[in-house]
């Protein structure tokens, strides 16, 4: 159906219905819910003393009616704070009422209006998808307009055939009941004939953490409808419903700094509300529920891929311990030491609060905690996250058969009395084709992947490089720009391509062992002589990968003659199998011997790096080492603030 198709209906003279806008134009695009029938609502609609009268109704069965022009003003909507301000709706918005219970629960048939005709609407009135509205009443009982976009329509395959409707296995209908039994604990609902469903089939998102529902995310005139998952939250611009993108896709696979604004923090944040409300629905939360880039909780399960929060950021009962539940792992710190962060995935179990933070744990499925249950053990055994429901017993396809919903799988016990993943079980034909459509104007590009080459030899490149000589500025926290390259990342498994492939275990806390033979084949011994006056490089002796090792001593000796050694107070390490600190499941440059630091004392991590001027500042050492390839931990801003790892200086491109 083309919008052209979409026929309005006329009710009586449009043209004389209504009020006059008294010169007001037209600025928005109300839509309401009314519940009664379409025929009460359409006579109500008439009647003299009508307590509401729109421009459009659009019923069940996707007819759509005209009672007012939009060149006049319709009433019902009366004030509501708009941009700051109460404003009179009638007189600056065309509203269209949907017979519905709710906006979020559409038919098929209006979904396919709306996508069509909608968008002819506001061409007509010079209006954007921004503009779209509904009215929400706010803790102090006003209504307010928020930004909405309405339920996407079925997507069609490529011979125009809906999708949802292939013939099915057995084991594909167990998938299909099972995932619907999954969706289900949080609110929200499985259309294997919609983008969002099909994409998290297909892509392995992890459990649905909330419905899909306004508000949408609206940032710069364009709007955002989204969805979170606890792998990943993904969303469209404006009505592109089958061109979806990824939140993690944005933020890239090592995030070095929480973005500031933009896309990727909007969704960020817009994750956190919706998950968390999904949370207040089964059990009371506590603590604080807001996105914080600065609290270390934040910081941390952003950089450990852990989802956004399940819980408020809140302290235990017996004020031991402060903990967030986060889809994929409990943070928390004891309240006598507030600046750490410890992971429940790497906690001792034999430790004494072993057992109470998985009581914690488990308070967001509104469950309590079972050590000895079957499902939390093999839970445990293959690291699924978070509990989000407690051992359910289902009916699927006549068969009955427990099943306990966590954040990265849903376990599942049938008549033989195994416990399996739903993850294994086949997908239907639907799930297994679908690929999403490319956005016609992407919301916001990942930032470009550097592309290192072969280093280049020794003779042709000369030890000094062409630096800007100019004096550093002092105190200023800006200085240096960034550079013109990016660090070397796990994307599309780049770095493992380049440095080669770690196989490890861990051994404890951070630090790892190394189960294959990489090291021996890429980390060489190095000399830098001006290392030499450090007890702990064994006299200018240490190791770092090969491709990296003839840039690291002509840094170094570049360092050198620029008359800058004097600014390196400390050596603190190189090598060092570990993973990322606060992020268990990512290797740190350390750990391949790209990465080296220095002044550690001054330059703490997650701190903001030492200023020009201030001892221990190392400012002026970075744009010889960016000419040189390497990138500086100091132009991570985490927090928004400058918190960042100023010490961590780290190959990146080959110069």
């Amino acid at each position: 159906m083309s919008s052209a198709e979409v026929q309005a209906i006329t009710v009586g003279r449009p043209d004389r219905a209504g009020r006059s806008r008294a010169g007001s134009p037209t600025a928005l695009v109300v839509v309401v819910a009314d519940a009664q029938p379409a025929a009460a609502a359409l006579a109500a609609y008439q009647s003299v003393e009508a307590a509401m009268l729109p421009h459009f109704y659009l019923d069940r069965n996707g007819d759509l009616y005209q009672l007012v022009s939009t060149t006049r003003a319709g009433h019902g909507l009366g004030r509501a704070i708009w941009r700051g301000r109460s404003h009179n709706l009638d007189r600056v918005a065309v509203m269209i009422s949907l017979e519905a219970p709710a906006l979020t629960d559409l038919s098929e048939a209006q979904a396919t209006v709306l996508a069509d005709w909608l968008p002819l609407l506001l061409v007509q009135h010079d209006l954007l998808l921004a503009d779209v509205s509904r009215l929400a009443t706010d803790i102090l009982g006003r209504n307010r307009v928020q930004p909405y976009l309405p339920p996407p329509p079925s997507v069609a395959s490529a011979d125009g055939l809906l999708l949802g409707r292939s013939v099915r296995s057995p084991e594909q209908e167990l998938w299909v009941g099972l995932a619907t039994v999954t969706w289900r604990q949080r609110g929200a609902q499985l259309r294997l004939n919609q983008a969002f469903s099909l994409h998290w089939g297909k892509f392995d998102l992890g459990a649905p953490l909330a419905a899909n529902e306004p508000p949408p995310v609206a940032l710069d005139g364009k709007t955002y409808n989204f969805q979170v998952f606890a792998r990943d939250t993904i969303f469209n611009e404006g009505t592109q419903y089958a061109a979806v993108q990824s939140l993690a896709n944005l933020l890239g696979p090592d995030i070095g700094a929480i973005p500031t604004g933009g896309v990727s923090r909007a969704l960020i944040e817009a994750s956190y509300r919706s998950a968390l409300k999904a949370s207040a629905a089964r059990a009371p939360l506590e603590g604080k529920t807001e996105f914080r880039a600065d609290w270390r909780f934040h910081f941390v399960a952003l950089q450990a891929n852990l989802g956004p929060a399940l819980s408020g950021n809140y302290v235990t009962a017996d004020r031991a311990f402060a903990v967030q539940v986060f889809a994929g792992d409990t943070l928390y710190t004891p309240m006598s030491r507030q600046s750490g962060c410890f992971f429940l995935s790497l906690t001792d179990p034999t430790s004494p609060q072993y057992a109470q933070l998985w009581a914690e744990t488990y308070k967001v499925a509104g469950v309590p905690y079972n050590p000895t249950d079957p499902f939390h053990q093999r839970a445990l055994e293959l690291k699924l996250g978070t509990p989000l429901s407690g051992v359910l017993h289902e009916t699927i396809n006549g068969a009955p058969y427990d099943l306990q919903v966590f954040a990265y799988d849903t376990l599942y016990r049938g008549p033989d009395g195994v416990i399996r993943r739903m993850s294994e079980l086949p997908r239907p034909a639907e799930v297994q084709t679908w690929q999403p459509r490319p956005a016609v104007a992407p919301a916001q590009p990942a930032q470009p992947v550097p592309q290192p080459a072969a280093p280049a030899p020794v003779s042709s490149i000369s030890t000094a490089p062409e630096v800007v000589r100019a004096g550093p500025p002092r105190r200023d926290p800006n200085w240096p720009p960034m550079p013109d390259f990016n660090i070397l990342t796990d994307r599309n498994g780049q770095r493992e391509r380049i440095l080669g492939k770690i196989e490890w275990v861990r051994k404890s806390g951070d630090d790892i062992t190394i189960t294959n033979d990489w090291a021996a084949q890429n980390l060489i011994e190095v000399s830098i002589p001006q290392l030499a006056r450090f007890r702990n490089t064994n006299g200018g002796q240490i190791k770092f990968h090969r491709l990296a090792a003839d840039q690291l001593r002509r840094l170094w000796q570049a360092w050198e003659d620029a008359g800058l050694l004097h600014l390196v107070l400390t050596f603190d390490g190189a090598w060092w199998p570990r993973t990322i600190r606060n992020n268990p499941t990512t290797l740190s440059n350390h750990a391949y011997g790209t990465a080296f630091d220095i002044n550690a004392q001054w330059n703490a991590f997650y701190k903001p790096a030492a200023l020009v001027g201030d001892r221990g500042s190392v400012r002026e050492l970075v744009p010889i080492a960016n000419a040189l390839g390497f990138f500086w931990g100091g132009h991570w801003n985490y927090d928004g603030r400058g918190a960042s790892d100023g010490m961590h200086f780290e190959w990146a491109v080959a110069r």
